[in-house]
């Protein structure tokens, strides 16, 4: 994740005060906190809310509930192994021991570094998700695409598209996020462009900085489909799946704004509009709630390396009641970003990236490189 000098994050709240603010829209409660849980446990290591499911060294993201909401899927970076591989982690829905880890796709293992990301369950056990490969050292990857697994065996992978590829008439999509089951036969995605830099002129570090382009709908019935551009989603930053197969949502870089889509006639209207709370990203709609991140640190603009960028490290959470037209904004133990709603409509796990404070008056304050994972109200 990069790091923008971007807006100023709104005052931390209580967290008594952001619980009773959340209780109304999730109906959760809380339990009193647990002492360290034996191995195998599928009770998380401290219960009070917001509860933390994760602890690991190196970042935890891109969280997917099952469809029947029994666990977790997310990408869990093990800093541990030699190839530092993006590995694909199974927690129970209210957190607790991995049941599952998946890290190697290549034949070479630990020569080999390897991503699981945006995993996308569907009920009938199929997983697709994103994955890429490349040599220890390279940037950027050497292999990367969309692949069909299962979810008790991911590596065991048919490839639906590789990528990048460019369509006729459309940008190149060397990335790709947030995807979705649409029907049992077609996937939907955000096409992004990823760009590299390095963090300093003498620095080993790279960043990774990604920007949305376009939504994008995938038939995984024809071998290697040709992706087909969701009309009237240029610039798009998220998306979200709807009420049935002809509804999506999704957010465009630099706009406050949720649109609403109806996929059969191609009209799109405003879903919900944060106004002056400032640039809405990560949209996740379940019934008629819907879970955004709005403002903190992001900028949208014109970089004269990459073009037209979205420098995103994060904001706050929003909970909306589409129905009653009302918003929750919560601040929580650091930036939020990528929340998702559990099937019940009474939870949400997010991605929370600590501010990191250095010295100087006043100090300098940036964004931790590592999120975790945290779940506020109960599945």
């Amino acid at each position: 994740m990069t790091h923008a000098d971007a807006l100023a994050v709104r005052p931390d709240l209580q967290k008594v005060h952001a619980l009773l603010l959340l209780l109304p829209l999730l109906g959760c409660g809380h339990t009193e906190p647990f002492g360290t849980p034996p191995t195998g446990t599928d009770q998380p290591f401290d219960a009070a809310p917001p509860v933390r499911l994760t602890f690991n060294l190196g970042p935890d993201r891109g969280a997917a509930w099952l469809p029947d909401g029994s666990g977790i899927l997310y990408s869990s970076q093990q800093l541990g192994r030699r190839d530092h591989d993006v590995c694909l982690a199974l927690i129970p829905p209210r957190g607790g021991s991995q049941r599952q880890l998946t890290c190697d796709l290549s034949p070479t293992g630990a020569d080999t570094v390897d991503a699981i990301e945006s995993p996308a369950p569907a009920p009938d056990g199929r997983l697709a998700f994103f994955g890429q490969s490349s040599r220890l050292g390279s940037i950027p990857p050497a292999s990367s695409g969309i692949y069909l697994g299962s979810l008790s065996d991911p590596a065991n992978r048919v490839t639906l598209r590789p990528v990048p590829y460019t369509l006729p008439g459309g940008p190149l999509h060397s990335g790709v996020s947030r995807l979705r089951w649409l029907s049992a036969t077609r996937l939907v995605y955000l096409g992004e462009r990823v760009d590299f830099m390095q963090r300093c002129e003498r620095c080993v570090e790279w960043d990774t900085v990604t920007t949305g382009l376009n939504l994008v709908s995938l038939d995984v019935t024809q071998p290697n489909a040709t992706p087909q551009i969701i009309p009237s989603t240029d610039n798009a930053s998220s998306l979200s799946l709807g009420a049935n197969e002809d509804e999506i949502y999704f957010t465009l870089n630099g706009d406050a704004r949720v649109y609403r889509q109806t996929l059969s006639t191609g009209v799109v209207s405003v879903a919900y509009d944060f106004g002056t709370a400032g640039t809405a990203r990560d949209v996740n709609v379940m019934g008629t709630r819907m879970a955004a991140v709005v403002g903190g640190r992001v900028i949208f603009g014109t970089d004269p390396r990459f073009g037209a960028t979205q420098w995103d490290s994060g904001g706050v959470l929003h909970l909306v009641d589409l129905e009653a037209g009302t918003d929750v904004a919560l601040d929580g133990p650091g930036l939020f970003r990528r929340p998702q709603i559990s099937p019940s409509g009474s939870g949400v796990v997010v991605e929370v990236y600590p501010l990191l404070f250095g010295i100087g008056d006043p100090p300098d304050t940036t964004v931790s490189r590592s999120g975790d994972l945290y779940l506020y109200g109960q599945p």
